[in-house]
């Protein structure tokens, strides 16, 4: 899974990615995308490793992509290019700045949250609008000349109706398009089909005030547009990384938090994008897996490998909550807590899970 980091000029995006992934993109290439791992910050990962002590901690992995910097005075062939960043991502981390710094610039013409992301969503629109349109007229030619496929009908069907949204500024995501149309429409990678998470980076005192200018109007417009969001500083985030794991527990205290914004971003990302992590555990190794919401057992265990999915017969279920009372998988069988299931099975999220399999 990879999601691009997209936003104007000195919004913050590319200290976001660094804490991220702990990767510093090279000054030198400032102008290209940068792509690195992040894992999937997961407590329940934590706990179960002080149980079972294994060889090896996994936890969930994204990838991200820093996109450089949105220049809005740019020619539209640059414009182009930085949008070309957007293709391979599965999803769109907006990044808005409302922090307050003389020492850095506002982008010219969005000065405020609330202009950055209509700035944001405008440059989206556009490209789909002539990919769309594009698109259309293909299908018309090939119309006069053939009699169109059931799946051309329906993908005609379907641009008709993303474009009416288009003219009321509506995002293609808003139309909450069945799995099987969005396949369809796969080949077009429109941008405003993706999900989109809307991060806004604050300063100290915004943060701690949980307050900043255009909050409400922003939040709403975000709502409006089914979009996810997450509201961290930068700048604290980056000196929760410089403490010591006591110190850092101090400080979050001192702020009235109990998670860093970061750990907050995994979460959102990963239900926004509807996706779950199931556990597996023992001596060897214990690792959270990520699978999509509503995945059955069977093809779980082909997350895990391919012949698993194969030789399927069953699979041992017992949820991380219900696990953690006893803390122990021995006794937690004692006391016939641990389900055997079948390949139909809905695997859910924080499934401690393992699979029964032909050798």
């Amino acid at each position: 899974m990879e999601i691009g980091i997209f936003g104007l000029p000195l919004s913050g995006k590319s200290t976001l990615f660094t804490l991220l992934t702990g990767v510093e993109p090279h000054s030198s290439h400032k102008n290209e995308a940068h792509t690195a791992v992040a894992k999937v910050h997961d407590r329940r990962v934590d706990e179960l490793s002080k149980i079972f002590n294994p060889k090896k901690t996994v936890y969930a992995t994204v990838s991200f992509t820093d996109i450089p910097g949105y220049d809005l005075a740019a020619n539209q062939k640059e414009k182009n290019r930085i949008l070309q960043f957007i293709q391979n991502s599965e999803a769109v981390m907006a990044v808005v700045r409302a922090f307050k710094d003389t020492s850095v610039p506002w982008p010219t013409g969005a000065y405020t949250p609330v202009k950055q992301l209509e700035t944001i969503e405008t440059e989206l629109l556009v490209r789909d609008m002539e990919v769309v349109e594009g698109r259309l007229l293909r299908l018309e030619e090939a119309k006069k000349k053939r009699k169109l496929s059931a799946d051309e009908e329906r993908e005609t069907e379907l641009l008709h109706l993303i474009e009416k949204g288009f003219d009321e500024n509506s995002f293609a995501s808003q139309l909450e398009l069945a799995e099987d149309d969005l396949k369809l429409l796969g080949s077009l990678a429109l941008f405003t089909a993706k999900p989109i998470i809307v991060a806004i980076n604050l300063d100290e005192d915004q943060f701690s005030a949980n307050d900043y200018p255009e909050r409400e109007t922003l939040l709403q417009r975000i709502s409006e547009r089914n979009f996810a969001h997450i509201e961290l500083s930068g700048k604290i985030e980056s000196e929760l990384m410089e403490l010591s794991e006591e110190d850092r527990e101090i400080f979050m205290e001192e702020l009235g938090i109990f998670e860093s914004g970061i750990e907050r971003l995994s979460r959102v990302v990963y239900e926004h994008m509807g996706l779950i992590s199931f556990l597996t555990v023992g001596e060897d190794e214990v690792r959270a897996w990520t699978i999509k919401k509503n995945t059955p057992a069977k093809a779980a265990a082909g997350k895990i490998h391919t012949d698993l999915e194969r030789s399927f017969i069953r699979a041992e279920v017992i949820p991380y909550d219900e696990f953690m009372t006893v803390g122990s998988m021995q006794e937690a069988k004692a006391k016939g807590m641990v389900k055997i299931v079948g390949k139909e099975e809905i695997v859910k999220d924080g499934d401690i899970f393992h699979v029964r399999a032909n050798a």
